[in-house]
């Protein structure tokens, strides 16, 4: 008899382990939703975009350097504050023409006073008269375009000033 009452118990566990593992798994495929997950609350209001001052000054700076680029070069030099520098001279005699094209726009970090805005993305083509008189074109591309300077944002109103 022990060894049919152990054979009993056995086969009642085992049971027991199936029908448990078909519960489950028929829950789990039954497509019950889940509780809704409870909001957290926040401590601060979303900031609203007219009023924020590095969105403000980004804005700011991204016009300025729209107006930068659509300018061009006058007698072979680039607009000032506009952190463009281009090493032509050692390939150009003269610089008759420049166009630039923005890949990617600085992003500017509000620093004590000023900002500094990186990570630009700068192609620029050339065309004049290369150091043998020649006609010559040549592009160039910097993928650090970097600006500092001095901001003031006084309600909404910002004023760059790019080194």
């Amino acid at each position: 008899m022990n060894r049919r009452r152990g054979w009993v118990i056995g086969g009642i566990v085992a049971a027991l382990l199936v029908a448990g593992a078909a519960v489950w798994m028929w829950q789990a495929s039954s497509g019950i939703p889940s509780p809704p997950a409870t909001p957290t609350a926040t401590s601060s209001p979303t900031p609203d975009p007219d009023l924020d001052p590095q969105a403000l000054a980004q804005q700011a700076l991204d016009d300025h350097l729209e107006d930068c680029t659509s300018a061009g070069v006058t007698g072979g030099g680039v607009p000032d504050g506009c952190g463009i520098r281009i090493p032509w001279g050692t390939e150009f005699a003269a610089v008759d023409d420049a166009r630039f094209r923005i890949d990617r726009m600085p992003v500017l970090e509000l620093t004590d006073g000023g900002f500094i805005a990186e990570g630009g993305i700068l192609v620029v083509t050339v065309s004049g008269t290369g150091q043998d008189g020649s006609p010559r074109t040549e592009t160039y591309r910097t993928e650090s375009w970097t600006l500092r300077g001095d901001v003031t944002i006084e309600d909404g109103d910002v004023d760059l000033d790019v080194w």
